[in-house]
């Protein structure tokens, strides 16, 4: 009976000198909260300074931002013909694309820097950037490889695109390729 009541007290002496060293004030503050609105962050807006919607709305060339997906029957203007969506003056991009709902959806386009129009940029890069504008510019790609000195390229996925990829030939942008 001894022992238990020793073990006891050691027990108690050995809580209050717990909570002794971890609350130094003689009361303890509750805080009670109502549950607020929760914010989801992208992960990818920690790399990069823009969210996959803001990159397809700033796709631009013949004068005017034409985001993605593009609906082709709301651009007369455009063409598809044999995989290639040529525009007004004359260039072109290969393209893919998807009927949905009677419609003709253009879901990705892939520009050459000897087929493009001369106007044509994506988050204000166009075909004079070097591959240090990308990372300083578009932001951290997810996929890095090559050579500076023969081909670089710098390819984004995920954050609400499903791909946005630069590729450099000795240090030349020569193609960009852009998927929704």
């Amino acid at each position: 009976m001894k022992i238990k009541i020793a073990a006891a007290l050691t027990s108690a002496a050995f809580t209050i000198l717990l909570s002794s060293c971890t609350n130094t004030s003689p009361e303890t503050l509750v805080e009670i909260s109502e549950p607020t609105e929760t914010t989801t962050v992208s992960p990818y807006l920690l790399v990069r300074g823009w969210d996959g919607g803001e990159l397809l709305d700033s796709i631009f060339y013949c004068e005017k931002k034409r985001p993605l997906p593009l609906i082709l029957d709301e651009n007369p203007d455009l063409i598809l013909s044999d995989g290639n969506l040529i525009f007004p003056d004359g260039s072109y991009a290969q393209a893919t694309a998807i009927t949905e709902d009677d419609r003709t959806v253009i879901t990705a386009l892939c520009f050459r820097r000897e087929t493009a129009p001369a106007d044509f940029s994506v988050y204000s890069v166009g075909f004079g950037a070097r591959p240090d504008d990308i990372p300083d510019i578009v932001g951290i790609a997810n996929r890095v490889y090559g050579s500076e000195e023969t081909t670089f390229t710098h390819s984004f996925y995920d954050g609400g695109i499903t791909e946005l990829t630069f590729v450099f030939k000795e240090k030349v942008l020569s193609e960009i390729y852009i998927a929704s």
